[in-house]
């Protein structure tokens, strides 16, 4: 594509960034949508392998629905679609030591990981939650290994720019787009966390959440403790933006507990993010994961 004058003409009118992520999910919503076609023969999740005529046959198929991928890519947003980060996030939670709380979730796309308590864990010998959950997560455990204990989660908000309503079969259908054609297992996972969301008490506010959140933590009983949680987010936050983040989250501080856990791309960092904690007391970095839960290492408590 990057030697190809169409197709880097192409890239250029979608509106939306990462302009080659949401072009290559706009081919695939339009084939699910459309149904056969030559291209499908080359996508693994459409029961084809790549041939030696993939790339004509990509390149004939996004020229010929220019315009309606360009629709897409001034529409339409990449968005949180991978439940697995929650074997990170929620033994941060652990981490904080709160034992009742709301849980406020800051991009939040379709809730999924609102739901962190009521998937099954597998960090290599440790196991934790229902053994009846439809979601399995399993993970590489490096470092400390996670000490399980009982939580309960008083209600779940997510808050975000353009929210997914889990019981939508186009919402559903754009997230499964965002995943990889050969990446069997994400899509698997995403749809029966997808049905587990459709049927929770998700509470999806729509808004900048520097603007919202402290109305939505507002709204919850008063004094209650508040977990606000947050995974690849800030790297869409301005600086200025984070900062205001940060005062928000303190401002409410003032009123009642509010803590923070947080799985963010470092300063530099490639496939791995920092896990970190904030009781009140600044942030305190416990641990990194890979990015899609490959892995998760905890470091060892001081």
């Amino acid at each position: 594509m990057a030697e190809d004058e169409a197709m880097l003409r192409v890239l250029g009118r979608i509106e939306h960034t990462p302009q080659p992520n949401l072009l290559f999910a706009g081919v695939q919503y339009l084939m699910t949508k459309q149904g056969d076609g030559p291209l499908q023969r080359h996508y693994p999740n459409f029961g084809g392998q790549p041939g030696s005529d993939v790339e004509s046959a990509f390149r004939e198929f996004v020229l010929t629905h220019e315009e309606e991928l360009v629709a897409i890519g001034a529409t339409r947003h990449t968005q949180t679609n991978e439940c697995r980060r929650c074997v990170a996030l929620l033994p941060a939670v652990w981490e904080t030591g709160l034992d009742r709380f709301h849980l406020v979730d800051v991009g939040t796309s379709a809730g999924l990981n609102l739901l962190l308590d009521r998937y099954r864990y597998r960090w290599d010998g440790v196991a934790w939650g229902p053994t009846g959950s439809p979601v399995l997560l399993e993970t590489e455990s490096r470092g400390r290994p996670p000490a399980p204990r009982p939580i309960t989660v008083l209600s779940r908000t997510g808050i975000d720019l353009h929210p997914v309503d889990a019981t939508d079969p186009d919402a559903r259908l754009w997230l499964e787009s965002l995943i990889w054609p050969e990446h069997h297992d994400r899509r698997h996972r995403l749809r029966a966390a997808l049905t587990q969301a459709a049927d929770a008490d998700i509470r999806l506010v729509c808004g900048d959440a520097v603007a919202t959140l402290s109305r939505v933590i507002d709204d919850l009983p008063s004094g209650e403790p508040v977990l606000v949680m947050h995974s690849f987010a800030l790297n869409q936050f301005s600086p200025a933006a984070r900062a205001a983040l940060d005062a928000v989250i303190e401002d409410c501080r003032r009123s009642r507990p509010v803590h923070r856990v947080s799985l963010e791309l470092a300063e530099g960092a490639d496939a791995s993010a920092m896990l970190s904690i904030d009781t009140g007391e600044g942030p305190l970095a416990v641990g990194r994961a890979q990015a899609h839960g490959e892995w998760v290492e905890l470091y060892a408590r001081p």
